[in-house]
């Protein structure tokens, strides 16, 4: 048995997911919304009608590959879980924080401008320092060390999957460096694919620790793709899962 293991970890509504799995109503909808976004309000990159079914297409084929995918979901807000039926179409869904701690414990997670569904939600407090925000207000969650997460990740699943190859989809408010090496040093060469976004590290952390991840991901040939809630990003996300999905199933 061969497949493609998804792991979205910061997933605020699985957004990423539902552009490969929705339904097409919300697609057209999506685009619409973009349509109008662009020429009316003048924001964000121009589509065109190819690119917009081009990635119709794609999402297609993923309605026909569903059941090729296992879907992780990792999510530390449990008032996001509660609130959208998205998470009943994981595999499984996870509802903590990663961190680089050395022990599960109680970890704070910052509420951003007073909503506590926010996507800028965040375990570490520097960021609000630097947008200018200000908050004391968390929501108590249970934070577990990525290592730990990502040997007992792996040993479940080489309990029942026999091929299969990694794509990682990250957002998680400037853990992904941590989660990218814990990832990596579990799965080695099946991390096939690193997806999301990788801004927060610079932002939360440093410029040293987002230059040393960068450097991490170009020394062991770790590919990335931007891949958002934004749709501008969707046709290269899709297009580079596809072609993970591909590299299984020539291996198998």
């Amino acid at each position: 048995m061969s497949k493609i293991i998804y792991i979205d970890i910061g997933t605020h509504f699985g957004q990423e997911y539902d552009s490969l799995f929705g339904s097409n109503l919300s697609y057209f909808k999506k685009a619409i919304r973009r349509i109008i976004g662009y020429y009316i309000y003048n924001r964000g990159k121009k589509l065109t009608i190819n690119q917009f079914y081009s990635i119709f297409k794609l999402r297609n084929k993923f309605t026909e590959l569903r059941n090729n995918f296992l879907i992780y979901f990792v999510e530390a807000n449990p008032k996001i879980i509660i609130k959208k039926k998205v998470y009943s179409k994981a595999d499984c869904v996870f509802n903590f924080a990663l961190t680089n701690n050395n022990s599960i414990d109680i970890t704070k997670l910052y509420i951003a401008k007073n909503n506590p569904l926010s996507h800028s939600n965040s375990i570490f407090k520097k960021k609000f320092n630097t947008f200018g925000w200000k908050t004391d207000k968390f929501i108590p969650t249970i934070g577990v060390p990525a290592k730990e997460f990502f040997y007992i990740l792996k040993n479940h699943i080489d309990n029942f999957v026999t091929e299969y190859l990694v794509v990682l989809r990250i957002n998680c408010e400037g853990v992904e460096d941590d989660i990218i090496y814990e990832a990596h040093s579990q799965f080695k060469n099946k991390l096939a694919l690193i997806s999301g976004s990788l801004k927060d590290v610079k932002i939360c952390k440093s410029d040293l620790h987002y230059n040393k991840m960068i450097n991490y991901m170009k020394l062991n040939k770790l590919p990335f793709v931007s891949f958002s809630p934004s749709i501008e990003t969707w046709f290269d996300a899709h297009r580079s899962i596809i072609k993970i999905y591909k590299d299984l199933k020539n291996k198998s």
